[in-house]
């Protein structure tokens, strides 16, 4: 779910993208303006992730975030089932989404439309409406200029199709599965090819920078995606930028990873990275792809970079905390940034290697007063490591529940024995809504 500071820090950037859309003030039962939101609203839900829509301000004003709703729309647009019904008149099948009022640090009030992607099938205009839709058009976000359009090229539609083929090719892999029918080709890396894999992060690992130190310095997270057999030319130099953004999850909103467009790429021939220090929305993070298809992750702690009474340790003699959430919604995120690396690339397996560092004298809680943890759990090693070795057919079938297992190995080891239930079942109310 989107949260405030992020809707700030897009409107910030000046420009809309592929995945963020802003519309001026309207009314929901101006027949036009509607029309208008749910061209962009079908467009967002035949991208990969979906995206956002904002109501309430001017592409012109974007940076000075105005001028906002007025009460009356404010309450309009923040009914559920009120914009649901008219927007499902237009979309065949219906937009999956969420609505979200916020008030701005300027005082001015906007509502986010969260799009889902398609669940099977692309949405389709079902519904003529004078010269903003047409019926049986689909919509999309195409890369060079973010609008939603009618689909302009055989590049659009190619990405259009994918998405569907890929969505198709886990269902199909995930009732295979169910059926007892194995799709594995072998169970692990070899154990040179894990070395080669390691001494490659090493190298990617090894420009120092006043940044990347600070993340060292702090609770973070360390993370490989080692897509096999290792093959050092899997992608080549120049394609590492675009399949890493292709790839990117945006599960919660904010992407994983994030690549910061306002900053250059750092370019090492064999590999490529960005380090993103925080600014507006709380994250430090840098990130690595390598020309093997390996992709390596540090970021420091969310619960450390959030100011709030629900993430301080309840134990006196913790030093800090880390949060339930923090470590499984990232987990997560990162399985299925595997299950699609997978994808694209074709290989056998993947393997997540998963390092929390920084959390010695450090308490594991929930982080949300609504799912208390029942006992006091603390660490005194430094260093916890998870490493999971799965083929593709069952990353693919299942890549949330993959996700869940490696964040349950994690919090294992400061003792706590989470059922997996509670764990599949918050991860996806937060994920889904549901």
């Amino acid at each position: 779910m989107t949260d405030h500071d992020e809707v700030e820090e897009l409107l910030a950037l000046g420009h809309e993208s592929r995945s963020f859309e802003i519309k001026g003030p309207g009314n929901l039962s101006d027949g036009a303006y509607c029309a208008k939101i749910a061209r962009a609203v079908m467009a967002m839900g035949n991208l990969r992730d979906g995206g956002l829509v904002c109501l309430g301000i001017d592409e012109a004003r974007m940076t000075q975030m105005l001028p906002g709703l007025d009460d009356v729309q404010l309450v309009e647009w923040s009914s559920f089932d009120d914009v649901s019904d008219k927007l499902a008149r237009y979309s065949d099948p219906p937009v999956s989404f969420r609505v979200q009022p916020f008030e701005l640090s300027n005082g001015k009030k906007v509502v986010v439309i969260d799009v889902a992607e398609f669940d099977h099938v692309p949405h389709v205009c079902g519904r003529d409406y004078q010269r903003e839709l047409q019926k049986g058009m689909t919509y999309v976000r195409p890369r060079g200029k973010p609008e939603s359009v009618p689909v302009p090229s055989s590049l659009e539609m190619r990405e259009l199709l994918d998405l569907a083929t890929t969505k198709a090719v886990r269902e199909f892999v995930a009732r295979a599965s169910g059926a007892g029918i194995s799709l594995d080709g072998r169970e692990s890396v070899a154990e040179a090819e894990q070395k080669a894999f390691h001494e490659e992060a090493v190298q990617a690992w090894g420009q120092p920078s006043e940044a990347l130190q600070k993340i060292m310095d702090s609770g973070h997270t360390d993370v490989a995606i080692r897509p096999g057999p290792f093959n050092a030319q899997r992608i080549a130099p120049a394609r590492l930028h675009p399949f890493i953004e292709e790839q990117t999850v945006r599960l919660r909103g904010w992407p994983v990873p994030y690549t910061d467009h306002r900053i250059p790429v750092e370019r090492y021939g064999a590999w490529i990275g960005q380090t993103i220090v925080p600014q507006i929305v709380p994250h430090f993070e840098a990130w690595r792809m390598c020309s093997s298809g390996q992709f390596l992750h540090r970021r420091v702690l969310a619960t450390d970079m959030r100011d709030s009474a629900q993430l301080e340790p309840s134990d006196e003699r913790a030093t800090g905390a880390v949060a339930v959430w923090d470590v499984l919604f990232y987990l997560v995120e990162i399985t299925e940034l595997g299950a699609r690396m997978a994808t694209a690339l074709e290989c056998e397996t993947v393997t997540f290697d998963v390092v929390l560092n920084g959390v010695a004298g450090r308490q594991l809680i929930s982080g949300d007063w609504d799912r208390e943890l029942h006992a006091s759990y603390l660490m005194k090693a430094d260093r916890l490591q998870a490493t999971q070795s799965i083929g593709r057919a069952e990353l693919l079938s299942k890549p949330r529940e993959v996700g869940v297992n490696i964040a349950q190995e994690i919090l294992g080891q400061f003792g706590a024995q989470l059922p997996e239930q509670v764990l599949m079942d918050w991860q996806e109310k937060v994920l889904t809504g549901r």
